[in-house]
C-alpha cells in the first residue's frame, strides 16, 4: 500500500511515489491509472495526483486516450524492438566515444558504481538488476563520459523513463541480471583500456542480448 503524503509538494512527492510503483514494476506496463483510488491511497486530492501523472506523460511512461483512463505505457514487441535497435547504435557510439575521452575520476566512479551494483540484494539472487537514475545509472554515466553532449542529451531524454521501465522488467528473464553485470563489466574494461572499437562492440553485443529477450520472452500487450 502507499504511504500518505505529508508534505507541501504534493505534487513533487506524488510524481516521485508513482514514477518509482511504475519503474520497479508495482504498476505494470498497460495497467490503468485511477486516479480516486490512488488520491485516496496517498491522501491528496486529485489536483496535485493530475499534476503527477500529466508529467508522466510527458516523460512517456502514462499514455492517455479520449474518454479513458491513463494507463501505464505499453510498447508492442515490434516497436520494442524498435528501439532497442536504435539504443544499440546509440550506446554503442557512447561507448566509443567513452573509450576515447573518460577522464579517470569518471572511471573510478563507473568501478565504484558496477562494484555496488554487485552487491545489489535482488542482483545477487538472480531476480533482477534494477538501477536507479542520474549518477547510479551506468548507461548514462557512459553517455556522460564521452563528452558528446548531443548523445547524452538524446539518451537523458525523451527515451530515457520508457528504456527504465522496460530495462528493469528484461533484466527479470532468469539468468539475465548476473550476464547483465558481467556485461557492464566487460564494457567498462575497454573503456579502461581506451579500445573505443572493442568498448563498441561490447555495448553493442549487451544491447542486443536485451533485444533478443524482447524476441524470445515479451508478449505483445493486450
Amino acid at each position: 500500500m502507499l504511504k500518505p503524503v505529508q508534505a507541501e509538494n504534493l505534487g513533487q512527492l506524488a510524481f516521485e511515489r508513482l514514477e518509482h510503483l511504475i519503474l520497479t514494476g508495482e504498476v505494470e506496463p498497460g495497467d490503468k491509472l485511477s486516479e480516486a483510488d490512488l488520491a485516496r491511497q496517498l491522501g491528496i486530492s486529485r489536483g496535485p495526483l493530475r499534476e503527477a501523472i500529466g508529467r508522466l506523460e510527458g516523460l512517456g511512461l502514462v499514455t492517455r486516450k479520449a474518454n479513458q483512463r491513463p494507463r501505464v505505457t505499453a510498447l508492442s514487441k515490434e516497436q520494442l524492438i524498435e528501439l532497442f535497435v536504435f539504443r544499440e547504435a546509440v550506446e554503442g557510439m557512447a561507448a566509443r566515444y567513452a573509450a576515447m575521452n573518460a577522464r579517470p575520476a569518471e572511471l573510478k566512479r563507473l568501478r565504484k558504481l558496477l562494484e555496488s551494483h554487485g552487491e545489489d540484494p535482488d542482483l545477487r539472487r538472480g531476480v533482477g538488476y534494477f538501477q536507479g537514475s542520474g549518477n547510479t545509472d551506468f548507461h548514462l554515466q557512459i553517455a556522460q563520459a564521452s563528452r558528446n553532449s548531443r548523445l547524452h542529451d538524446y539518451l537523458a531524454g525523451p527515451i530515457y523513463s520508457i528504456l527504465r521501465l522496460y530495462r528493469r522488467r528484461l533484466s527479470e528473464v532468469p539468468g539475465r541480471a548476473g550476464e547483465a553485470l558481467s556485461e557492464h563489466i566487460g564494457i567498462l574494461e575497454a573503456i579502461e583500456a581506451g579500445n573505443a572499437d572493442l568498448a563498441e562492440s561490447r555495448m553493442r553485443a549487451h544491447i542486443g542480448a536485451s533485444r533478443q529477450n524482447v524476441h524470445d520472452f515479451m508478449q505483445d500487450p493486450d
